[in-house]
């Protein structure tokens, strides 16, 4: 049941076709994560990727602040 109720918020969308912002460097496998984020308007983008997102952690790319998850969480739970 927890699940069901979890899966109905859920909202699927497809990377548009745009381009990257200019000045942001992706490998091509990591682009429509960041696309998606940006066409859902999201706040947030969350990743472990120090790799290939760790350049822009702490950033906000089109109104998206790139963040770790335990970062994130620590701004939104409560001590």
């Amino acid at each position: 049941m927890r699940l069901r109720k979890l899966s109905e918020a859920i909202h699927l969308c497809e990377a548009s076709q745009r381009t990257l912002p200019r000045g942001i460097f992706l490998p091509q496998k990591d682009v429509p994560i960041l696309l998606a984020a940006i066409e859902t308007e999201a706040t947030h983008l969350l990743t472990g990727d120090l790799r290939h997102f760790g350049p822009y952690l702490g950033k906000k790319i089109e109104g998206i602040k790139i963040v770790l998850p335990g970062e994130y969480l620590r701004t939104r739970i409560p001590d």
